[in-house]
């Protein structure tokens, strides 16, 4: 049985294909999730916000 992608993966998958990401909500939009429930997943996977996510991607 094929797995459901996690909401995490799939917005990293989203960020490295679509560059013009304005902002957090904006990709919580394009994915159909919650951006508290997204941020919150991320602040525990990964230790950094949904919003501190974006910006280093608009850095780089």
């Amino acid at each position: 049985m094929k797995e459901k992608e996690s909401a995490t993966a799939r917005l990293f998958r989203l960020l490295e294909t679509e560059r013009t990401l304005s902002d957090f909500p904006a990709a919580c939009r394009r994915l159909r999730v919650l951006p508290g429930e997204l941020n919150e997943f991320l602040l525990l996977e990964v230790g950094i916000s949904g919003e501190e996510l974006i910006l280093r991607q608009c850095v780089e």
